[in-house]
């Protein structure tokens, strides 16, 4: 099948369009139609990357295929039977040149995010909370889980700080690097309450999606400025209703104060230190940021908030199954 007089130029789904993420298939669907893609396992990912490049649009099929090189020859297949549904429309060019500044790029990822989470289902661990379904088990992988990343921020947050930047942005990264400092320590609290000994805490092992975000921020930080920047909104958030509903199980299953305390107090001091506001602070003291530029740390955020929907996910089977060690320590 050819491209010519079949394709857009720079396709992209409709805001509408949206995704189920099934073992061999992925459906995709609007208010009106469901489509069903084969997915096998060894194309699997590459698939995923050519949706989420087509929800962020700006790429033409060409670039496209040197994107996803594995499944390069079914790309103008694909797209063409994306266009005959009605799934696609052409990516805005609202300015000619396509730069934009940092404010309004931090607008514009705002609302691509919001989008993007619309595909995912909702997060089952806020799921089970809310039908009263989660286990103690649980509750406490969720408490572990957070130990590794507040843990590890501080290490995670520094090479930013060795990047050339105005004297501003650098007193504000020090200030937020500062912030994080020792939160490890009350989750520490947290997990000691329910019986978690200091030698289980030295020699425990996060989960392989709270590793693969961890080690995203970290490769952020050295490498890729803005998209560090960027990614510090998707952690920073308030989830007043995730808290709320997070100490109402921990008390219907008996967990003690001193376990979901410091786990709500840990989220208080960033709602209080204005934290959920870094990106947006950051991303206006940026003049330009260019199309590549956006492209990339789109792309890197919807890896990332990908990562973050299935370490959800994660935390519910591991700690949900009783035969797995809890806390992970492996001789």
């Amino acid at each position: 099948m050819t491209l010519t007089g079949i394709l857009l130029q720079q396709p992209r789904f409709k805001n509408q369009v949206f995704f189920e993420y099934k073992d061999t298939e992925i459906i995709i669907n609007d208010s009106i139609q469901a489509f069903s893609i084969s997915a096998p396992s060894e194309y699997y990912q590459e698939i995923v990357q050519l949706l989420r490049l087509l929800q962020i649009g700006g790429l033409s099929s060409e670039q496209l295929g040197k994107a996803c090189p594995i499944i390069q020859e079914d790309i103008p297949e694909l797209l063409a039977n994306f266009e005959n549904r009605g799934f696609l429309i052409e990516t805005e060019n609202k300015v000619k040149s396509g730069n934009v500044s940092g404010s309004q790029f931090y607008r514009e990822l705002w609302r691509f995010l919001e989008r993007l989470k619309l595909q995912f289902p909702p997060s089952p661990f806020f799921s089970e909370m809310l039908d009263e379904t989660i286990t103690k088990e649980q509750l406490i992988g969720y408490g572990l889980e957070s130990y590794h990343v507040t843990h590890l921020c501080p290490k995670l947050l520094a090479p930013a700080l060795a990047n050339h930047e105005s004297n501003y942005v650098q007193k504000l990264l020090q200030e937020f690097f500062v912030s994080e400092l020792y939160h490890d320590r009350l989750i520490e609290k947290s997990l000691k309450s329910v019986g978690i000994k200091d030698e289980e805490i030295e020699n425990m092992q996060p989960l392989p999606t709270t590793f693969a975000i961890c080690s995203s921020l970290a490769i952020f930080a050295k490498q890729h400025p803005l998209s560090f920047k960027s990614a510090l909104m998707l952690f920073e958030q308030d989830e007043q209703r995730f808290h709320d509903l997070f100490k109402k199980q921990s008390q219907a299953l008996e967990l003690p104060e001193d376990f979901y305390q410091p786990i709500l107090l840990h989220a208080g001091i960033n709602e209080e230190g204005g934290h959920e506001n870094i990106t947006e602070v950051l991303l206006a003291q940026i003049p330009l940021v260019t199309p590549s530029e956006q492209l990339e740390v789109k792309k890197n955020m919807a890896n990332l908030l990908e990562l973050i929907v299935w370490r959800s996910n994660e935390i519910i089977d591991y700690y949900g199954n009783l035969n797995n060690p809890i806390p992970r320590c492996f001789a």
